[in-house]
């Protein structure tokens, strides 16, 4: 009879130890094909050019970790049935998110603005709360923490994810702002004129914004107008915009120019 109950007993234990290697090895197949759906979500966003290759790599190595994390916590609650593994795991994630709080915030952001699609290269005003004059420049890289501007003229600024996810961001096109004045002319136009000038920046690696020349101001036998000028390359030198001036300058050299770049 003692050897029955052994029996039974070897018996009961084969049958539990089965059910719990069944529940296991679903719990795992469940865990890798939500794993799967979701790695395959990141890899088309990837494709289709909405995020980056660090950004996807990085996404992935996450992903792997909380696979990994929900396994053991789904191993050790069924081996235990105890709900002291979540309470741990929760008391520890929210101490970390309370530690690293910066860091999550930043890398939302980081993530915010993949979506957002804002391509390496483009180039972009930045409007932050309470600055009147934007930041302007062309998006050099995108990093967990922090994004890269440089300027036109090759100056780089760096700013938080979380605050360029906030700010009013717009493209725009690149250009450089000359203003003009000469002694109003008796026996030109001003379109002639700005013949002249485009003529004279011909050749440089600058281009004329035709779509808009304002007049700025005509009295006192001045004329004051505005010319967009938009660089071929990026960043400007200095040498090149004033060697441009130079040019504009003495083609203009009958009316008496006063030439100087505005920033605006």
């Amino acid at each position: 009879m003692p050897e029955l109950f052994n029996l039974t007993g070897w018996a009961a234990n084969s049958s539990a130890f089965e059910e719990w290697i069944i529940y296991v090895f679903i719990f795992i197949a469940v865990v890798l094909l939500i794993r799967y759906l979701i790695s395959w979500f990141v890899s088309t966003l990837r494709q289709r050019g909405i995020i980056s290759a660090s950004t996807k790599s990085m996404l992935i190595r996450i992903l792997d970790l909380i696979v990994i994390i929900v396994v053991i916590l789904g191993v050790v609650e069924s081996l235990t049935a105890s709900l002291t593994p979540y309470i741990v795991v929760i008391a520890l994630g929210i101490m970390l998110f309370i530690l690293f709080y910066y860091e999550i915030r930043e890398f939302t952001a980081f993530i915010t603005i993949q979506l957002q699609k804002y391509a390496r290269g483009t180039w972009i005003e930045v409007y932050l709360p309470g600055q009147i004059r934007p930041i302007r420049g062309r998006i050099i890289d995108i990093e967990p923490f922090n994004s890269v501007l440089e300027d036109l003229y090759g100056s780089r600024v760096y700013l938080a994810n979380s605050v360029l996810v906030n700010a009013l961001i717009r493209e725009y096109t690149p250009c450089v702002t000359m203003r003009i004045s000469i002694d109003q002319p008796q026996s030109i136009t001003l379109d002639d004129m700005l013949s002249v000038i485009k003529d004279a920046i011909r050749g440089t690696p600058f281009r004329m914004d035709e779509t808009r020349t304002p007049i700025n101001s005509i009295g006192g036998n001045r004329l004051t107008f505005t010319l967009r000028l938009i660089p071929l390359s990026t960043p400007v030198r200095s040498t090149d915009l004033y060697k441009l001036m130079r040019r504009i300058s003495n083609v203009l050299s009958n009316y008496n120019p006063y030439i100087e770049i505005v920033e605006k």
